[in-house]
């Protein structure tokens, strides 16, 4: 019995040492177990930019669950939270314009994470997009609306007398459209050569696009001959410049030479600017037939003075009312100015990288802008040729008018499609579209 009690008075007291020790060690692992933050945290916000009214989605962690708990701020103005989880946060823009900074606080307690920023475009007006010639089947006839056909209508311009004049390029031919939708063909059979006198034999080889001077002659970048023809009103077919070989060469018309010239554009003086594709020049042709370098070298996409500056296979030229030379600089994704009168090439909108985005110009982005039309009040068109759009460049900012992926539609806007847009025209305030792959020409009205 003694031996029993003695090992029972030992126990207690050391089961409480223990004890004790195990609440001490308990006490001081609570003290330095880190306590997780929760501050709400962003990771990203789409889209980034947009109008007011739009519905951004803003991602992160830590949000509340109860939308009123989430304060989010345009700027300072605040920000309608339609939806919100522990994840996501969806929120109506508030009224503004330029680019704002958002702020997001969840129960007064400030988010940390990434930095959000939303840029205000201009919203577009409605622009319905219709057919006004051609149909799938592609081919070579005559005729009214649907009722004829093309085969990959390459180029479209106005002609003085109010029609158009559309480069057929795989028939190898030039069709008249007048603005009921009549098609006649001014020149060629289907057949590809190279040929000059009266239309009814005269060839061209993949002619490109085209212009028109104030007399109604109709001149050609006959791509594959590498020159530059001309129609005259009489209906005789010429050669303007260019000795129907590929080359680089400056000098009298007969010696001058080409390398896939694309597009032509007329002076009312009856100067020629030409987007010569693989030399990465524009050429002026004078009016006695001198063939000259306005800008352009080997590729490259430098701005600065006419001797300085580079493009990569420009495709689409057009001219402004102060005699500015707007180009479609295809390769390089971006819309660029030469200003004759003071010798410089700027950039007018892209930023250099292939994609669809709208904004301002310095930050929007193209995918092989290849056709070009100026305004009436100075606006750019443009036939944005992978993205399948039209897009408008107006007080430096850059909208999309009409069109989505590829594919054929006709309907208001974004609603439409169109297949490979090449080249616009500006005119009687219609834009006109030679939608290449959709064997169409197109016309977007302003509603």
């Amino acid at each position: 019995m003694m031996d029993i009690k003695m090992k029972s008075v030992y126990r207690f007291p050391l089961l409480a040492i223990i004890l004790s020790a195990l609440l001490v060690l308990g006490c001081d692992n609570d003290d330095v177990t880190p306590q997780s933050s929760l501050a709400p945290f962003i990771y990203a916000m789409s889209p980034e930019e947009g109008n007011a009214k739009d519905v951004v989605t803003i991602q992160g962690r830590d949000f509340s669950g109860n939308r009123e708990a989430n304060a989010v701020s345009f700027n300072g103005i605040s920000a309608t939270v339609l939806e919100a989880t522990n994840s996501r946060l969806q929120v109506v823009v508030p009224e503004g314009e330029g680019l704002q900074t958002i702020e997001v606080s969840v129960n007064g307690v400030s988010a940390d994470g990434a930095s959000l920023e939303f840029s205000h475009v201009v919203r577009p007006a409605n622009y319905r997009v219709s057919t006004l010639a051609g149909n799938s089947d592609y081919g070579l006839v005559d005729g009214v609306g649907n009722g004829a056909s093309f085969r990959n209508p390459e180029g479209v311009a106005a002609h003085p007398d109010g029609s158009l004049i559309i480069t057929d390029r795989s028939n190898s031919s030039i069709r008249q459209v007048t603005l009921d939708g009549t098609v006649t063909t001014v020149l060629g059979t289907g057949q590809r050569g190279y040929l000059d006198g009266p239309v009814a034999g005269a060839l061209l080889d993949y002619p490109w696009k085209s212009c028109v001077d104030q007399e109604g002659n109709i001149y050609v970048a006959d791509r594959d001959n590498h020159v530059i023809r001309k129609i005259d009103t009489q209906g005789t077919v010429s050669t303007v410049a260019g000795t129907g070989e590929a080359g680089f060469n400056d000098g009298a018309a007969g010696e001058a030479q080409f390398d896939q010239p694309l597009d032509v554009v007329v002076t009312e003086e009856g100067v020629l600017y030409v987007a010569d594709n693989r030399n990465h020049r524009i050429r002026k042709i004078d009016v006695d037939g001198t063939v000259s370098t306005i800008a352009g070298s080997e590729q490259g996409d430098q701005n600065g003075t006419l001797e300085e500056a580079t493009f990569r296979y420009p495709s689409g030229l057009d001219i402004d009312a102060q005699g500015n030379i707007f180009v479609a600089d295809r390769i390089n994704h971006l819309i660029r100015k030469i200003e004759l009168n003071v010798g410089q090439v700027t950039t007018v909108a892209g930023d250099g990288s292939q994609g669809t985005r709208d904004g301002q110009a310095a930050n929007a982005q193209f995918n092989n802008p290849y056709g070009i039309s100026v305004g009436n009040d100075g606006e750019l068109i443009i036939a944005d040729l992978s993205n399948h759009k039209v897009r408008l460049i107006d007080n430096e900012e850059v909208i999309t008018i009409a069109g989505s992926v590829s594919g054929f539609l006709d309907g208001v806007g974004v609603t439409a499609q169109f297949y490979n847009p090449t080249d616009v025209t500006f005119h009687d305030g219609v834009i006109y579209v030679a939608d290449l792959g959709n064997h169409r020409v197109r016309k977007i009205e302003e509603e």
